[in-house]
């Protein structure tokens, strides 16, 4: 089983992986867990892109999202393919619903998607569905520094753009909606109830 977790920054991902995989151990499962961008070769040039901060060289938003499409071809090869073929059930924190939800800021949805059209569908859709003011609570009190969509206005349309992208692909995987606005030890619960109908 291939499944992808989703969320704006500070929806509380690490938390949710950390306990969706403690469940599914649980249930018997193998579970390999990975992340975009990768430790690859591909996902530090995306790295670099994001931890930009000066002005002297603009972000260019197209490069951006060739990038992450480029990281994501070689995530499927080297990491999760692999993973699948030895029967393991992967966690990938991010997929390229992230990058349609927060590269189509900038340039076109439409351009977004076709660029990732050849990225496997995975089996199943984890979106943590976190009020955006509890996330902006959340990004304050426990980063040092904020990348460069960590910002109230910008996580309330990326948070839009994850509905477009929900209702867009719903009908062809299964979506999971996590109430992201929990405390940690209420997590494990409502992963518990809502999994345990889809195995």
């Amino acid at each position: 089983m291939f499944i992808a977790v989703e969320g704006i920054d500070g929806s509380g991902k690490s938390t949710t992986i950390r306990e969706l995989k403690r469940y599914l151990e649980s249930k018997g499962h193998a579970v390999y867990l990975t992340s975009e961008p990768t430790a690859l070769a591909t996902g530090k040039i995306v790295r670099n892109f994001l931890s930009e901060t000066n002005g002297d060289t603009p972000l260019i938003h197209e490069m951006l999202a060739l990038a992450f499409a480029a990281d994501r071809i070689n995530h499927l090869r080297e990491e999760i393919w692999p993973a699948l073929r030895k029967k393991q059930t992967v966690i990938t924190d991010r997929y390229f619903f992230s990058s349609i939800a927060y590269q189509s800021l900038n340039v076109s949805y439409e351009w977004v998607k076709g660029i990732n059209r050849f990225a496997t569908l995975p089996d199943v859709l984890v979106f943590i569905d976190v009020k955006v003011d509890k996330a902006v609570e959340r990004l304050t009190k426990f980063r040092n520094s904020t990348e460069i969509y960590e910002k109230r206005e910008l996580l309330q349309q990326i948070d839009r753009n994850y509905r477009e992208v929900i209702k867009e692909f719903e009908d062809k995987l299964k979506v999971i909606c996590l109430d992201g606005n929990l405390e940690i030890g209420e997590i494990y619960g409502d992963i518990e109830k809502k999994f345990s109908q889809l195995l």
